[in-house]
């Protein structure tokens, strides 16, 4: 099918998890058009959120802020083919609350925490889901198995690279032997507590750079605690377009999460030739196979363990070599071209079931969630935290 036929004359409505300042400030710029418009599918792109404050066109997009509340008659007046939100939990609830019966409703999920899936995806036509992990977790919620799509994340491979410049900045500010890198958000979730009591283990020979953002206080209280906050580094962002080089540089890249909904930043690092460890859990583990282009940790709540995983990871140059030389072509798929001609496939199968009526809301459905939101106008927010009522069961 011909793509540009296709999108002759439609319209889609996206609504982001974050504002587009937040998504400029962390370096994302140069992909925003693509992520929205895979292929320029779409004629035309809008995106309307409650988290903009000014009418604009940027990257390509019509920009309106738009309350939930008004979601419907913004659909009707820019005649919306279909509405992608981003995230499975306000996304999700402005999006499928306020549905326009006829114009297909899409949410992404990319998160596995239970407490970020909102019950109101039961009323999405399509879920697309970034691993199998997460779309197990969709299915206890969105029932419709045959509606339900994996989409992965997508990395730019001209981006993500391994880095052939020169290096002399990162070594001179970190003089150490062996550099162990970690990327993710000072949160439970990415175990970095772990791996700074590793870092304890490890020795004098090792230092620990930890980029993300989040409140890192408790994280240098811990450092100082174990005796190594001069060997770590807990630096807020680095831009994107700048992490091949630290993916490069660094003797391997050491993540053991305690979850994740994807895991993009193994991707990346492995898109540039590094050296991964990370916890033996879903769904790293159905993309990082042990000793083939990565290490895995079982036991990732123990410190000995990852230290264990490290030491190989850094030392042993024979493994080093097969891991590298692995790396790159075992996320190929994961490439930002073949995602984006995936996700073009799901807009078209989206387009045309929607013509055939598979995404008619029955008039049962309708009166129930017409009853939903009047009910909900009226029950107080304490008591909604503590009870569901009937009709979301």
């Amino acid at each position: 099918m011909n793509t540009k036929s296709t999108s002759e004359r439609k319209r889609l409505a996206v609504i982001p998890s974050d504002s587009l300042e937040a998504y400029k400030s962390a370096g994302y710029s140069n992909w925003l058009q693509d992520y929205y418009n895979p292929l320029n599918f779409f004629k035309e792109v809008y995106l309307l959120s409650p988290l903009e404050k000014e009418e604009r066109s940027e990257f390509g997009m019509g920009i309106i802020p738009t309350k939930p509340e008004e979601l419907r008659s913004r659909i009707r007046e820019l005649s919306i083919d279909a509405v992608r939100a981003y995230g499975g939990y306000w996304p999700c609830d402005m999006a499928c609350n306020h549905k326009v019966d006829g114009v297909p409703t899409i949410v992404s999920v990319h998160d596995k925490r239970w407490e970020l899936l909102s019950d109101s995806i039961k009323r999405a036509d399509f879920v697309f889901c970034v691993s199998e992990t997460v779309r197990q977790l969709v299915l206890r919620k969105f029932e419709e198995l045959n509606k339900t799509w994996i989409l992965p994340n997508r990395v730019d491979f001209n981006v993500m690279s391994p880095f052939e410049g020169k290096l002399d900045d990162l070594n001179n500010n970190y003089p150490y032997k062996y550099r162990i890198f970690h990327v993710g958000r000072k949160s439970k979730e990415k175990n970095l507590d772990s791996l700074i009591k590793a870092l304890k283990i490890l020795g004098s020979e090792y230092c620990l750079i930890a980029t993300g953002k989040g409140d890192r206080n408790e994280y240098i209280e811990l450092a100082e605690e174990q005796g190594v906050k001069k060997r770590c580094d807990f630096v807020e962002s680095i831009s994107n377009e700048s992490l091949a080089r630290y993916y490069s540089w660094a003797d391997c890249l050491c993540v053991p999460s305690r979850a994740e909904g994807f895991g993009i930043v193994f991707i990346e690092a492995l898109a540039c030739g590094a050296v991964v460890v990370t916890s033996d859990i879903a769904p790293m583990n159905e993309y990082i196979h042990h000793m083939e282009n990565g290490f895995l940790v079982k036991d990732f709540e123990n410190p000995t363990a990852i230290a264990d995983a490290v030491k190989k990871a850094c030392e042993d140059e024979s493994i080093r070599r097969v891991l590298k030389a692995n790396a790159r072509q075992s996320v190929r798929k994961f490439e930002k071209s073949r995602v984006d001609a995936l996700e073009v496939e799901y807009y078209k199968r989206v387009l045309e079931m929607n013509r055939k009526g598979y995404c008619s809301t029955p008039l049962f459905q309708k009166l129930t969630w017409s009853l939903e939101d009047h009910l909900r106008k009226f029950v107080p927010t304490y008591i909604k935290k503590k009870i569901r009522l009937r009709i979301y069961r």
